[in-house]
């Protein structure tokens, strides 16, 4: 039998966000933030978000060891007035989301490409037992 560390603030951190995500609140429901699958390999953990209408030059990408980040700007092709318009759906303006992962990961080694509307982010995983930490030697 193993033991996996138990991170009551890690698990908070993750059902906050699921919460926020399915709730009906304007600012926080679907459209305004990426849809995002997380899956893992035995070597990596791969995060796909879709992000279509979104130049590469107004995406930002920033990973840690316990979570991706994805923020950035959808700009409006041309001002309409609000007399020309019919129908408006897109949203339009910033967006950031923030998920965690399912393991610790090496953020020094994240790839990412940004291809047809879909950024593709993949990231080793940190073998187990390692650590941030290291020994000091007492003097």
């Amino acid at each position: 039998m193993s033991l996996m560390p138990w991170r009551p603030l890690r698990e908070l951190s993750r059902d906050m966000w699921e919460f926020l995500e399915r709730s009906s609140f304007p600012y926080w429901g679907e459209g305004r933030i990426p849809k995002i699958d997380i899956y893992q390999t035995e070597s990596e953990v791969i995060v796909n978000a879709e992000v279509p209408g979104v130049s590469k030059e107004n995406l930002q990408l920033y990973v840690d060891e316990n979570s991706v980040r994805i923020s950035g700007q959808m700009k409006q092709s041309q001002e309409l007035k609000d007399e020309n318009i019919y129908r408006t759906e897109r949203h339009f303006g910033s967006f950031a989301r923030t998920v965690p992962l399912p393991v610790e990961v090496k953020p020094d080694q994240a790839r990412a490409e940004y291809k047809d509307g879909i950024l593709s982010v993949r990231i080793p995983k940190k073998e187990p037992g390692m650590s941030n930490g290291r020994r000091i030697d007492i003097q």
